[in-house]
């Protein structure tokens, strides 16, 4: 999971957002929630935990908390301040989390745990799959998002191609004010390859109209549909 100093990244990303990209960012983070709600099928009496949801209150972020028609039922997961998220969603739950450590729950206490561009911000293989593991741990269903890596533009510091190579783009910026996106805890370049190596046992179900791909599975190696019933069920979105 993300640092203490890495809740910095919200206020980092948001502040140096052009337009074009802001626009660009939130379409796709409606297709996302759309296809968030048509597969894992929450209800009125479904509870939802958000892990690192965001204090920088643009229109962009937090679009669970922003569209989901029960939000008495979503707990933010935030690393750092909760004030905007208060101030916005006064009907939400807020639980501190604490970096690299286990998620402060009971075994099952949601039924899905929702993620939307962490997954690159927790550091190297060993973290990603703690945050995971510890997701499938808490809630009944997992449904994780990271950004597409081959998208033209890098959407964090707003530049194009240059992150397709990342030893070149760590090179290029190292120097410059967008360094903080150099760092691989701060930033890691997630592929569909990547999460697949990283969990093997894992089909991969593409979702082409919204170029969303998913990895769809159940907990223990024992893949399955994303019911909320029984072990739980693991999506990644890349």
């Amino acid at each position: 999971m993300r640092s203490v100093s890495d809740a910095q990244s919200d206020d980092m990303f948001y502040e140096q957002r052009l337009s074009l990209s802001g626009r660009l960012s939130l379409i796709a983070r409606t297709r996302i929630y759309q296809t968030f709600i048509k597969e894992m099928k929450p209800t009125e009496d479904t509870s939802i935990l958000d892990i690192g949801a965001s204090d920088v209150d643009v229109e962009e972020a937090n679009l669970l908390e922003k569209q989901y028609p029960y939000p008495q039922n979503i707990t933010c997961g935030t690393i750092g301040s909760s004030k905007s998220i208060v101030a916005r969603h006064p009907l939400v739950k807020i639980a501190q989390l604490s970096p690299n450590a286990p998620l402060p729950f009971p075994d099952k206490a949601f039924d899905i745990a929702y993620s939307n561009a962490v997954l690159e911000h927790v550091g190297g293989p060993q973290q990603r799959k703690f945050l995971i593991q510890e997701a499938m741990r808490v809630a009944a269903a997992v449904f994780f998002v990271v950004p597409n890596r081959w998208f033209p533009v890098e959407h964090h510091p707003a530049i194009p191609f240059l992150h397709f190579m990342p030893s070149v783009f760590r090179a290029a910026l190292s120097k410059t004010g967008l360094s903080y996106w150099t760092k691989v805890e701060n930033l890691d370049f997630l592929s569909r390859r990547t999460l697949k190596n990283e969990w093997p046992e894992v089909t991969c179900t593409r979702f082409r109209r919204h170029r969303v791909r998913c990895f769809d599975g159940a907990g223990g190696g024992s893949w399955r549909d994303g019911s909320l019933r029984g072990s739980s069920s693991l999506r990644l979105c890349a």
